[in-house]
């Protein structure tokens, strides 16, 4: 948080890491909560690839080629909300990815260029384990699981499956 003409400013990016089931939308709503308790005029971006694989009647349907199409077009709403920040230093913008899975290299690189744009950086690591509403077997769920705890990131912050948030 900068000072800007007598204003607090933030710019904060946050990215979400874990598995189908881990609560990363859920967890993206509180955050996105607290930001607006504490920056009532702000840019909410929400990154998420869930919202590109709902039908026209909100049921979820996993699809390869829309959940590329939905990668794509959120790399590309990261880069221009990045553009907003730096064009506009006074907005409060909080920017949060909540797609499971990240790969660390993938993760440095986004938080290397949020920095670049001048936004704070958090990054949180879920370990939640609720039903997930997309189908994935059990099986997989726990692959995925255990494939994140092999691949950290520096500074993430652990979020036990027994947190409970205010």
């Amino acid at each position: 948080m900068f000072e800007c003409f007598g204003i607090d400013v933030m710019q904060k990016f946050i990215l979400l890491r874990g598995h189908e089931g881990a609560g990363k939308s859920t967890f993206a709503q509180q955050k996105i909560g607290e930001f607006k308790q504490h920056h009532a005029n702000s840019h909410i971006i929400l990154l998420d690839n869930d919202l590109y694989l709902l039908n026209e009647n909100g049921v979820y349907c996993f699809d390869f080629e829309r959940f590329a199409q939905a990668h794509q077009k959120d790399k590309e709403r990261f880069q221009a909300a990045l553009q907003f920040g730096q064009r506009n230093p006074t907005s409060n913008i909080l920017i949060i990815n909540a797609n499971p899975n990240q790969k660390a290299k993938a993760c440095y690189t986004q938080l290397q260029q949020a920095q670049s744009y001048g936004f704070i950086t958090e990054i949180y690591r879920l370990h939640y384990f609720f039903d997930n509403v997309h189908g994935v077997s059990q099986d997989d769920v726990n692959r995925s699981y255990i494939r994140l705890n092999n691949n950290p990131v520096e500074g993430e912050i652990h979020i036990p499956s027994n947190f409970q948030a205010a």
